[in-house]
């Protein structure tokens, strides 16, 4: 696994964490009455879509310094 990869797969949280921000922030109103707005399927999909982002997020990062780790140990056996 490379660096890149995760970095890109971080990125790809971010988009959709920002997507899901959005869908929560403006939902959709059904009745078509600003103050009234409906729980939505919509709205609780964006809700739920939230929670394996974070836990993604880390895991790619916890990826990332082990990588950097394991390079920084390789370059200290070639020295």
């Amino acid at each position: 696994m490379q660096i890149n990869s995760n970095l890109n797969a971080m990125r790809l949280e971010e988009i959709k964490l920002n997507d899901s921000a959005k869908n929560i922030a403006n939902p959709k109103n059904y009745m078509n009455e600003p103050q009234s707005q409906e729980v939505t399927q919509d709205l609780i999909d964006s809700i739920t879509a939230q929670i394996p982002i974070p836990i993604a997020y880390e895991a790619n990062g916890t990826s990332v310094k082990v990588q950097d780790e394991i390079f920084a140990s390789l370059i200290n056996i070639k020295a």
